[in-house]
């Protein structure tokens, strides 16, 4: 007995002293920067020329029909009105219709372009809830600190913010070394199809291979959000979800509601849904998310610093943590959403058909094949009918973007001279942009926009009273002139 007590003893020290070599060998990752002059920015020229573009309700629709063609048309005359530099010496061409495409020629046409993209289109606003708004949706409004409006925040700052850097630097006749292009989108909002993907593929029937994109997607999180972090996180995306819509449909005998089966069609759609509910697909600290604690774990205070450098120890109470919040269970892995359940006609009447619909964000490490296969054997019922991708595509995720190229540490470089207490980490970005539509163009496709947010500005996108603020667009416009600096140089990375 007193054998196995000393061996169990030594044991324990031996753990404890992995623990602790490991922790303490956990070296940070964050690019060397070096003091930053902060660039002058005319802050309410930039905020009245967003507000003015906030005016124009370039709404984006499934059916293009419905498109509001004088709006895009209106917001690409003030475009032009408003940046004068940018258009007398950058090429524009407008891409089916309404989408833009900006190059800047490079003195040097061997190197690799890069591509900054940003979306003209926004979300509609919610039926009956303008009046909610303190200021009228679409009214461009300056007040309080503040630019007010629908697509303030998602996704005109980015674009107004790239052409306000892009002013300044031709006034002082910068001219770069490697070619630029700005990709400005007018559906993202409604995935992209007609904007993006057709401007990518103008590009790469001109055999375009890009030194990487930038997108929006990341954000600057505000100092707190995490504990054991006393400081702001650049959390700059390499990745994105994909996502599958699965409909679950039960058809059974109708009849009077006073002499009902055991299972209704309503019965047997609902237990699909539990089992699924019950029984998510598996979270994982592998991937991309592995990549996030590498680079966050060295900045954590002790003790959290060796949980995170210990994950072959740590790593389930890990992910037992990190899943009892969405926001991070979503990180971990896919995600299951039952979001629309239909069914039956009067409620003495016994529903024929029933159905609900779930929605699954695909994790890089799974594939819309595994997750058909899940809800299969979850579901088990020869009773439910399985239609994949009813009422949109299913898009696999996205390819993992490198963190070891020249374009990432770039792109981390900006954002900490920027914000000089920040945290440069790579992130799985949980919804959709346009980045992954240049996948054909490059292997590196970055999401970041430099604005800061904490958790009560991250609800305001696409919801009511949408806003940021002026000393986001002063950050913004300091960030992309700064990555241009650096990337339109002849460093563009492997």
């Amino acid at each position: 007995m007193k054998r196995a007590l000393r061996f169990a003893g030594l044991a324990l020290v031996a753990v404890v002293a992995v623990v602790l070599v490991r922790a303490a060998r956990f070296a940070s990752l964050q690019p060397e920067v070096t003091a930053y002059t902060p660039l002058f920015v005319e802050a309410q020229q930039v905020a009245n020329r967003l507000a003015g573009g906030l005016r124009f309700a370039t709404v984006s629709s499934q059916d293009a029909s419905e498109l509001d063609a004088e709006a895009f048309r209106g917001f690409h005359r003030y475009l032009e009105e408003s940046y004068p530099r940018v258009h007398r010496t950058l090429a524009r061409e407008t891409v089916n219709d309404w989408s833009l495409l900006y190059t800047w020629r490079g003195r040097d046409p061997s190197l690799q372009p890069v591509l900054l993209a940003a979306h003209i289109d926004v979300v509609p606003v919610d039926a009956g809830s303008a009046e909610d708004w303190t200021h009228p949706p679409f009214e461009g409004v300056v007040a309080d600190g503040f630019v007010w409006g629908r697509g303030a925040m998602d996704d005109k700052a980015s674009l107004f913010c790239m052409l306000e850097a892009i002013e300044g630097l031709l006034a002082e006749r910068f001219v770069p070394q490697r070619t630029v292009h700005l990709a400005f989108g007018h559906d993202e909002e409604v995935g992209g199809e007609r904007g993006a993907t057709e401007i990518a593929r103008l590009l790469g029937a001109r055999g375009a291979r890009l030194a990487f994109v930038i997108d929006e997607g990341g954000m600057v999180v505000e100092p707190g959000t995490v504990p054991g972090l006393a400081r702001r996180i650049a959390a700059i995306g390499i990745a994105e979800k994909g996502s599958v819509s699965i409909a679950l449909d039960a058809v059974t005998d109708g009849g009077h509601s006073s002499t009902p089966p055991r299972n209704t069609a309503v019965g047997v759609v609902a237990a699909a849904v539990t089992a699924l509910e019950r029984s998510p697909l598996p979270a994982r600290i592998d991937g991309t998310t592995a990549l996030f604690f590498d680079y966050l774990g060295p900045e954590l205070s002790f003790p959290l610093r060796a949980v995170v450098a210990n994950r072959w120890l740590f790593g389930p109470l890990l992910e037992l943590a990190l899943s009892q919040t969405p926001a991070t269970d979503a990180m971990l892995r896919t995600t299951t959403a039952a979001t629309l359940v239909e069914g039956g006609v009067k409620e003495n009447v016994l529903p024929i058909r029933a159905r609900a619909v779930v929605n699954f964000r695909i994790h890089p490490s799974d594939s819309i094949d595994a997750v058909v296969e899940h809800v299969r054997s979850v579901v088990d019922d020869e009773r439910i009918a399985l239609q994949v991708g009813l009422r949109s595509e299913p898009r696999e995720p996205s390819p993992v973007s490198p963190v070891d190229s020249e374009a990432f540490g770039e792109i981390a470089r900006a954002a900490r001279e920027i914000f000089p207490d920040s945290v440069a980490v790579p992130f799985l970005v949980l919804g959709g942009t346009d980045a992954r539509h240049y996948v054909e163009t490059t292997p590196r496709l970055y999401r970041f926009a430099p604005f800061e947010f904490g958790r009560d500005g991250l609800k305001r996108a696409h919801g009511t009273d949408e806003r940021i603020s002026v000393e986001n667009l002063i950050s913004g416009v300091r960030f992309y002139r700064r990555l241009l600096e650096r990337s339109a140089g002849p460093a563009a990375g492997p």
